[in-house]
């Protein structure tokens, strides 16, 4: 019955319809009338006046093949029965015997558009009188005044419903400004931090021009890949292969080991930087500086959402330590860390340098 709801709901919304059913009942002397929502199988109950216990409540549903509903619903004509026994049409017919009624009257309601709503209908266990002009030209009306209010009551419905999608789409959408201005405000922080700390320790401006281009590159690689995913989270494996795509060469110096892991936007684009860092120093001076050197990149998370990340590298020249650090060291053991909510370390061991990253997601 729940798709039938919202019709159920807009006649009883209606003040007048009480009235109508009053108003037929004094008016024929008959003791049930109803407004009766019609389908091609069932005869709804939308509102009701029953002074002869006929039984039927609100939302009761009886089915159409057993009722005249169905002629009226066919033929789009008032049925008209003022004593079943002599009635030539119907006094065979299995409806009056089913329900126990002689008299019966039905009009059919239709919206203004042309489409069949239901009936507008009354019953009753004794003869009555109902062909006069005045009862016909009342219930008519009643039945195109009901039709007309249930028009404007969907109309209105609707309105509403527009208007409720409209608030919750509006709603929505500042919902959604205002992650994008903080995705953007954390964008800008890691940029404004990057170009300012470049600029600071840079040994020129060329230098310094570069390397802020490279990094930014960097961040622009991993925007992208939130971008395809809404800026809601972005896989791990698809950050660590943008990072490192600069430095492959077609041939197998890295090597990746995790599983499928969402990072969220700003813990993207942190571990994109670092990448970046040491893929960057890795060419300059590590293990991709020459022709067999290789880089062992790994992630874990367990149960309780700990993650550790894992640089390893192999097989390049002697590592010797930095005389200073940079900001690029700064970056992977401070800044990266952060997104985190962890710590990590940066060794450079002779044999080769190695990043270790641990905190939670």
């Amino acid at each position: 019955m729940s798709e039938f709801r919202s019709d159920l709901d807009i006649i009883s919304s209606i003040p007048a319809v009480s009235s109508i059913l009053e108003v037929v009942c004094q008016m024929t002397g008959m003791g049930f009338a109803a407004v009766a929502r019609v389908t091609e199988s069932r005869w709804i109950a939308c509102a009701t006046k029953d002074q002869i216990g006929f039984g039927l409540a609100l939302g009761g549903a009886l089915p159409v093949a057993t009722i005249i509903c169905q002629e009226i619903q066919q033929a789009r004509t008032p049925v008209i029965i003022e004593n079943v026994l002599t009635d030539a049409l119907y006094r065979h017919h299995q409806t009056p015997l089913m329900y126990g009624f002689q008299s019966y009257v039905s009009f059919p309601i239709h919206l203004p558009s042309g489409e069949f709503f239901g009936t507008l209908c009354a019953i009753d266990p004794a003869p009555r009188a109902l062909k006069s002009s005045q009862i016909v030209r009342t219930l008519t009306l009643f039945a195109e005044l009901i039709g007309q209010h249930l028009d404007a009551a969907r109309q209105l419905a609707q309105t509403q419903r527009l208007l409720d999608e409209r608030r919750d789409w509006e709603r929505q959408q500042r919902v959604v400004q205002r992650e994008m201005i903080h995705r953007l405000k954390n964008t800008l922080t890691i940029v404004q931090s990057v170009v300012t700390q470049t600029l600071r320790s840079a040994a020129s401006l060329d230098e310094a021009a570069q390397v802020v281009s490279d990094r930014i590159q960097a961040l622009t690689r991993a925007q992208d890949i939130l971008t395809e995913h809404r800026w809601e989270t972005a896989d791990i494996r698809e950050v660590v292969a943008a990072a490192i795509a600069p430095h492959t060469d077609g041939g197998h110096r890295f090597m990746i080991m995790g599983d499928s892991v969402d990072l969220t936007a700003q813990q993207s684009m942190g571990l994109a930087l670092a990448l970046h860092e040491l893929s960057t120093n890795a060419t300059k001076y590590g293990a991709l500086s020459n022709e067999h050197g290789t880089v062992k990149i790994s992630w874990q998370v367990d149960q309780s959402k700990a993650f550790s990340f894992s640089w390893v590298e192999a097989g390049g020249p002697p590592v010797t330590p930095p005389l200073r650090k940079g900001f690029g060291s700064r970056l992977t053991e401070r800044v990266v860390p952060s997104y985190f909510d962890g710590k990590a370390r940066l060794d450079h061991a002779p044999a080769g340098v190695r990043y270790e990253l641990r905190g939670v997601l």
